[in-house]
């Protein structure tokens, strides 16, 4: 497919209507993102900061956990994304019964993958924590090991959560999954920092708090009451109410196969990635406890950085989806590169303010002089390399909405692989360069992979998978 008069050429026309979008269709769903994600990150760095407070090795010992509930919260969000996908599409072009469908048939499908996840962790924890964390040091194994342990607790919440939240924005209700969200992780501090701590002359009260067994305890409750908080959400709203009963109700072939089309994709792309990530976390636990905390504290803070980029990319999924589904892929297509531009700016802008404020941020984790060291020159190396971030996921995101979540696994993987870890290993291990070696490699990723989804962007690749998938579809009963 080429560049027609159904895709023309950016003018002053094209222009004053992307400002259009960006003012009645992409903001207004973006920013509820944009504070829940603001939220979600900043509650985030401070339970780090809470654990960071206790020593190197508590902060080490919850990184490593992280490594592996990462992959788990990544097929859970995989699962939840191909829901949301159908839901928009569905809900698009006015079919409702099949949104609702969609939507009782993931939540299942979430929770299944959660309690599979839970037990293999009670079963198999201590052997998943000495591959990962090969070379780190006994007693930061043996408390990532506990840790990990009651996390893992809350994945049938964090299913519920992460679906029901997808579902919600799917029909373009991104406010209640924010407020939810919020509440969730308001309740993570108010519960963790007493279970860590204690408490000490409050009412008379001498308690010393459980350390980081409290943060474990304290982001499960919070994320139990944030699942009960999502299912009253989508019982109780204006725009698409989904009752209990529809849990129940059994899968349906084509609404399985439409939304497996998008998940599994997505879980294999995210499961191969966080195994990378794995991977290269066993490289820096081989550099000691300072490399491994700075690198920790370090992905902590980006989180915060990455907000917008990461709001964008959630919207574009459920945009591109919607467009498709009410039959308008010129929409779909504007959208799409307003979107990934918007993006780009905003992310390079932030990076910019980013790099001087990081000592002070740095400072919120720990004074110990030689992590906050790594920390700054990571930082510095992020803003450098950050104008190849959004190509490299936002693009993928809105390919999602489009059902080309094929194509985005097979480039991510092999990005992956060929830059994050041969590469990273090559010049962080064998050649020494110690933790930006390993870092570099991963900049070299985002670079590799960016450049390829730019390309299927402007050519519509996009739009050509999601014509054969939509045919295929059809021709199932």
């Amino acid at each position: 497919m080429t560049r027609g008069p159904l895709f023309p050429k950016l003018s002053l026309k094209v222009r004053y209507r992307h400002k259009v979008l960006l003012k009645r269709n992409v903001w207004p769903f973006t920013w509820p993102i944009i504070l829940e994600l603001s939220c979600v990150v900043l509650m985030g760095i401070i339970s780090t900061v809470l654990v960071a407070r206790l020593g190197a090795d508590k902060t080490a010992a919850v990184g490593l956990t992280d490594g592996i509930t990462w992959i788990i919260i990544s097929v859970m969000t995989a699962v939840a994304l191909g829901g949301s996908v159908v839901v928009a599409q569905s809900f698009g072009r006015g079919d409702r019964a099949s949104a609702l469908s969609a939507a009782g048939q993931v939540m299942v499908l979430g929770l299944l993958v959660a309690l599979v996840s839970m037990f293999s962790i009670f079963l198999f924890s201590d052997s998943m924590l000495y591959i990962v964390a090969y070379g780190a040091e006994e007693e930061v194994i043996a408390l990532s090991d506990k840790y990990l342990n009651l996390v893992a607790l809350s994945y049938p919440a964090l299913a519920i959560t992460l679906v029901g939240s997808g579902i919600l924005r799917a029909v373009g209700n991104s406010r209640l999954p924010a407020m939810s969200n919020i509440v969730m992780n308001l309740l993570n501090i108010l519960f963790s920092y007493p279970l860590i701590y204690g408490m000490h002359g409050f009412m008379g009260i001498e308690w010393q708090g459980f350390g980081m067994v409290g943060a474990g305890l304290g982001i499960t409750l919070a994320r139990w009451a944030g699942a009960a908080i999502i299912l009253l959400c989508l019982t109780r709203n204006s725009t698409f109410i989904v009752s209990f009963r529809q849990y129940f109700s059994g899968f349906e072939k084509k609404i399985l196969f439409d939304i497996l089309g998008v998940g599994v994709p997505a879980s294999v792309e995210s499961l191969m990635f966080n195994l990378g990530k794995l991977i290269t976390q066993i490289m820096v636990a081989g550099l000691g406890t300072v490399a491994m905390a700075g690198n920790v504290i370090t992905f902590s803070l980006l989180l915060l950085l990455n907000i917008p980029g990461n709001a964008l990319a959630m919207t574009s999924t459920v945009l591109v989806g919607k467009r498709l589904g009410q039959n308008r892929p010129k929409a779909a297509f504007q959208e799409m590169q307003l979107i990934f531009w918007t993006a780009t700016i905003v992310l390079c802008l932030f990076s910019a303010v980013f790099v001087p404020l990081s000592p002070y941020m740095a400072a919120w984790y720990t004074d110990e002089a030689d992590v906050v060291e790594v920390i700054l020159n990571l930082v510095f190396i992020n803003a450098i390399m950050m104008p190849a971030w959004a190509a490299s996921w936002v693009l993928p995101a809105a390919f999602k909405g489009a059902k080309d979540a094929k194509f985005a696994m097979y480039i991510s993987i092999a990005s992956m692989w060929g830059g994050r870890i041969v590469l990273g290993y090559i010049l962080g291990i064998y050649f020494e360069f110690g933790i930006y070696g390993i870092w570099s490699g991963m900049f070299a990723d985002w670079w590799i992979r960016g450049s390829i989804f730019y390309f299927r962007m402007m050519r519509l690749g996009w739009l050509k998978s999601y014509l054969k998938v939509k045919v295929a579809s059809a021709s199932i009963k």
